[in-house]
């Protein structure tokens, strides 16, 4: 809806107008060229009569700014309705196409910037979500004795701009940006009662793309055969490293050597071409001089599945290389798939493959794919994920990414059936379009965790409205994580915990874990540990009264606490050898009102009970109960905190080995734990609400 209104170019057209219509008058400067009309006083509101109109459009033509854009007009409006003013508006982004923002308007949306975004096309339940996440919404539930107001009418007209059939869906081609400010929300309805649209001048947004699930990935991740160009005589080129890592990790496939003159390489027949192998190869590793490449390529000769090329000079870092399309013509020719350019390949643990050098003791394959677009993140991922418990079922660096890019290798992670959660490192995703229905089409049943780099960036440029100058690119993300349920972390850090934490532990399916009880060493850590916890949407937990009075039955020594938080000084601990925890975490386990549990142990101050088995029998303790723990159990976590001794952090590092392999997560530190469990609160929200809609669609 929209006030009736009429226009006139001079201020007795104006009073005409106003004839023509019902008093109270908005007058407001018309002009073609981008302005915010209220900044440069081009608004008049309340006027009673049709001479208060005339005279307001006068004043402003007398006081309009030397500079500003022209007067081309004036409207005159019915004012609307008393209610709230709120700005509904849409832009177009590059990689995801249609995004639409509500959030509390008038003139200082953005100094507040209470305003939420969504990829478009949004649903009813989306539009719903989007009011929810605003501070103010009180005020549209009729705060501190206010009548609520209409938000079926809020909510229509968004799924009118944003909606599968709304405006920057249906215009998505022509329109850059939009803003409805503000739209005023009564009791009764929404009233629009000023707009602005940003014509594309020719921007696009992205389309809606196939998807590509026709590639058979099984030879980039178990391939029985393995090419390796780049291998020196010397011993000392990247393929002889990439073969000793082969060997390490036990590879039991064939390796074929390619180089232009050696007979043999690393004890192996080598072989010209890839085109000359005696068998076709599935995975060829390619650490060649960059001229090299592509005449390698072409001797493929449709008989190599996927090349990885290692070799970089063709285009990163945003350069426009033409090298990189004589490339992807060369790989036409060979008839082979490109992981790369600048990708450092494949950790496959169940293949036998991997790019770098590994402790094989760690490299048991596992539940958890990774795609990333760095090469040193990929370490990291390796090295320091598998250090902290993490088993792989793929870790992929994409490099370039000029054939096989990171959507591709989400959607193998998504119907992998050994693969439970993802991970992902992003710098530009490119089709964020299909990356988006990659994720909404799963509905978040595999957790996707997932670190955007680069994030400060703009993600379009246009400011010339409001929705313009407040969407940020990581506004975008932070909306593709509301509708999908992807976990958005900060740092490589966080990425790996939470890695973990959803290796360890399955979501709850039937509630969101928010009451917590904590158990430990210490009574100072147990209060930073409930602030931490706090802070990422955590309750203590209310024991019941049969968990209170099996507590209290238990033989507690002097110092030591039952109630939430559970604190046993170290000597406590002592007096049983860590035993007492076997008979306090079933309780825990049994209580109703504990949706997880952190076990916190101050590991400098146990190991000083030298000849004591504390920590083992506590750990110990953790372990038989989580096996034995029921699907609807309290999660259990584990922070061990040290000081940073070699005798300590060798007890660590045991301890935790231990207790993840059993399945339960041991973190360093509060602030970790409490950042991890939230993302997993998070997630089962998520998947509480989507089953709410389905049970309400059914």
């Amino acid at each position: 809806s929209v006030p009736k209104s009429d226009a006139g170019a001079t201020p007795e057209e104006v009073r005409q107008a106003a004839l023509r219509l019902k008093s109270p008058f908005a007058v407001k400067v018309l002009s073609s060229q981008a302005l915010h009309k209220s900044d440069l006083g081009g608004v008049r509101l309340g006027l009673k009569s049709a001479d208060e109109a005339a005279a307001a459009a006068d004043s402003i033509q007398k006081n309009w700014p030397a500079g500003a854009p022209t007067i081309e007009a004036f409207l005159v409006e019915e004012m609307a309705p008393v209610g709230q003013e709120i700005v509904i508006g849409g832009f177009l982004d590059p990689q995801f196409g249609p995004i639409l923002m509500v959030g509390f308007g008038g003139v200082y949306v953005e100094i507040f910037a209470d305003v939420t975004f969504r990829i478009c096309p949004i649903s009813r339940d989306d539009a719903v979500s989007m009011l929810d996440e605003l501070t103010a919404k009180p005020l549209l539930d009729g705060a501190r004795g206010q009548p609520p107001l209409d938000q079926d009418a809020l909510i229509d007209a968004l799924l009118q701009v944003g909606g599968a059939d709304g405006l920057l869906v249906q215009l998505q081609g022509e329109i850059a940006e939009l803003d409805i400010n503000p739209l005023i929300v009564s009791q009764k309805g929404a009233v629009a009662v000023d707009a602005l649209i940003v014509l594309s001048d020719g921007l696009r947004g992205s389309n809606v793309l196939a998807s590509s699930a026709s590639i058979d990935f099984a030879p980039l991740f178990r391939p029985k055969t393995v090419a390796v160009a780049g291998v020196s005589s010397s011993g000392i080129g990247p393929g002889n490293r990439f073969i000793a890592n082969l060997r390490t990790m036990g590879y039991s496939g064939e390796i074929y050597p390619i180089h232009p003159k050696a007979e043999t390489l690393e004890g192996l027949t080598a072989y010209r071409s890839l085109g000359e192998t005696p068998q076709p190869v599935d995975y060829a590793y390619i650490a060649v001089p960059k001229d090299g490449v592509a005449d390698l390529l072409k001797s493929a000769k449709s008989r190599v599945q996927f090349a990885q090329i290692m070799t970089s000079g063709f285009g990163e870092g945003g350069a426009n290389d033409q090298g990189q399309d004589a490339l992807m013509a060369a790989a036409r020719e060979g008839g082979v798939r490109i992981l790369g350019p600048n990708s450092l390949g494949t950790h496959s643990p169940k293949g036998g493959i991997t790019f770098i050098e590994v402790d094989k003791a760690e490299s048991e394959a596992g539940c958890v794919g990774v795609v990333s677009q760095s090469g040193g993140i990929g370490i990291d991922f390796v090295r320091t994920g598998q250090g902290r418990g993490i088993r792989y079922s793929g870790v992929v660096t994409v490099g370039n990414s000029a054939d096989i890019g990171p959507n591709d290798l989400l959607e193998y992670f998504i119907n992998d059936p050994d693969t439970s959660v993802i991970g992902m490192y992003l710098e530009d995703i490119g089709d964020g379009r299909r990356f988006f229905d990659l994720l909404r089409a799963a509905q978040g049943y595999k957790p996707v965790v997932l670190l955007k780099g680069g994030r400060s960036r703009q993600g379009q440029k246009a400011v010339m409205s409001h929705t313009g100058a407040l969407a940020g690119d990581f506004k975008t993300w932070r909306a593709l994580s509301a509708q999908t349920g992807c976990v958005l972390v900060d740092t490589i850090e966080d990425l790996l915990e939470f890695l973990l934490l959803f290796q360890t532990i399955t979501p709850s399916e039937d509630h969101v874990s928010t009451r917590l009880a904590l158990f430990g060493n210490g009574g100072g850590a147990s209060v930073v540990a409930t602030d931490c916890f706090v802070d990422s949407g955590f309750d203590l937990a209310e024991f019941s009264d049969q968990t209170s009075e099996r507590l209290k039955q238990l033989d507690i020594p002097d110092g030591a606490s039952t109630s939430n938080p559970i604190d046993f000084p170290a000597n406590a601990f002592n007096r049983s050898c860590g035993k007492v925890a076997d008979r306090i975490l079933p309780i825990l386990f049994g209580d109703t009102g504990t949706d997880a549990i952190l076990l916190h142990l101050n590991l400098p101050v146990l190991v000083s009970y030298r000849g004591s088995n504390i920590v083992p029998n506590i750990i110990d303790a953790a372990i038989n109960h989580r096996r034995i723990a029921k699907h609807n159990s309290p999660h259990l976590v584990i922070v061990m905190r040290s000081d940073g001794s070699e005798e300590v952090d060798s007890v660590r590092r045991e301890q935790r080995r231990r207790a993840v392999a059993a399945g339960v997560p041991v973190f360093d530190d509060f602030a970790v734990a409490a950042k991890a469990l939230g993302a997993m609160s998070q997630f089962e929200s998520f998947h509480k609400a989507r089953r709410n809609n389905e049970d309400r669609a059914a």
